[in-house]
C-alpha cells in the first residue's frame, strides 16, 4: 500500500506517526506505534491461550495503530498541529468509506506493515552505516564538558529553566556588544540544544535572540513560552502563541 507522507520523510519513518483517512462525511484518524523491541505476548497470557496467539501471528508484536478502526478528528488543521509539535510523521492513507469496517480494518494494517517496512528498512541501513563508521573510523568520540554532562543529567523543565538563564544571558552580552561573551553563551545554548526534544526548535529560538528584528524581544518571549506549553502539553494554549508567532513574522517579512 501506497502511505504519502505530509510531515516527516519516507526516507526516514520515525516508528510513530499520525494516519488519517477521509471519507465522504469525516476526517478519521489513527495512531501507528512500532515497538523499538519486540515483545512476546505469549509470556503475558494464560497458557491455554498461547495457541492462540501464536496462529494469530502476535508471538513476535512490534507494531501497531492504536485504535485498530480510525476514529472522528475535529479537523486536519488539528492533526496537523499534534504532529508537528509531538515530532510524528503525518501519513495520509487515501480515502475509504467510514460505513465498511472491514475493508478499513484492512486499510489500517495496511498502512501499518507499508510503515513498518519502510522503518525496519531504513533502520537496518542506518545500523550498517553506524557500523562501518564505528570499524573505519580513528578517531575518537569528543568527551563531554561538564555543563553537557550536567545538562545530560537534568529533568526536561530544569533545561528550560536553563535555557530562559542562558537567552537572557545572551541578550544582555548583545546589549553589551562584547562579541567573546556573546560567541560563550551561544555555544552554551547550543551545547544545551543538544539535549532538548528538536520540537522545542533552539536553533530558532536562538536565531531569533540574535536578530535585530523589530518586536524581536516580543518574539523571544513567545518562543520560550512556546516551550513551557511544549513540557506541559497544554496545545490549547500553544496554538495561541503559535498564531501570534506567526502574525509577527509574517509583519516582519512584509
Amino acid at each position: 500500500m501506497d502511505i504519502n507522507f505530509e510531515q516527516g520523510n519516507a526516507n526516514h519513518p520515525k516508528g510513530h506517526a499520525i494516519l488519517y483517512f477521509r471519507s465522504p462525511t469525516d476526517l478519521l484518524a489513527s495512531y501507528i506505534v512500532i515497538l523499538p523491541l519486540l515483545v512476546d505476548f505469549s509470556k503475558y497470557i494464560p497458557p491455554f491461550m498461547a495457541t492462540q496467539v501464536k496462529d494469530a501471528g502476535l508471538e513476535q508484536f512490534s507494531s501497531f495503530a492504536m485504535p485498530p478502526l480510525p476514529e472522528k478528528v475535529k479537523s486536519y488543521e488539528a492533526i496537523e498541529t499534534l504532529a508537528r509539535v509531538r515530532g510524528d510523521d503525518l501519513i495520509f492513507g487515501g480515502s475509504i468509506s467510514s460505513e465498511d469496517f472491514v475493508d478499513t480494518a484492512e486499510r489500517v494494517n495496511d498502512a501499518v506493515q507499508s510503515y513498518t517496512n519502510l522503518y525496519k528498512g531504513q533502520t537496518e541501513i542506518e545500523i550498517i552505516e553506524e557500523r562501518n563508521t564505528g570499524e573505519s573510523s580513528t578517531k575518537k568520540t569528543p568527551e563531554l564538558t561538564v555543563g553537557e554532562v550536567v545538562y545530560s543529567l537534568m529533568s526536561e523543565r530544569d533545561k528550560l529553566r536553563e535555557l530562559t538563564k542562558l537567552i537572557g544571558k545572551l541578550r544582555f552580552t548583545m546589549e553589551g556588544k562584547d562579541k567573546r561573551q556573546m560567541a560563550e553563551a551561544k555555544l552554551e545554548l547550543e551545547a544545551l540544544g543538544k539535549y532538548l526534544s528538536d520540537r522545542f526548535n533552539i536553533s530558532r529560538l536562538i536565531e531569533v535572540t540574535e536578530s535585530s528584528m523589530e518586536q524581536g524581544h516580543r518574539l523571544v518571549e513567545l518562543y520560550l513560552e512556546r516551550c513551557y506549553k511544549l513540557c506541559d502539553e497544554d496545545y490549547l494554549e500553544l496554538q495561541k502563541i503559535e498564531k501570534a508567532i506567526t502574525e509577527i513574522e509574517q509583519r516582519a517579512k512584509l
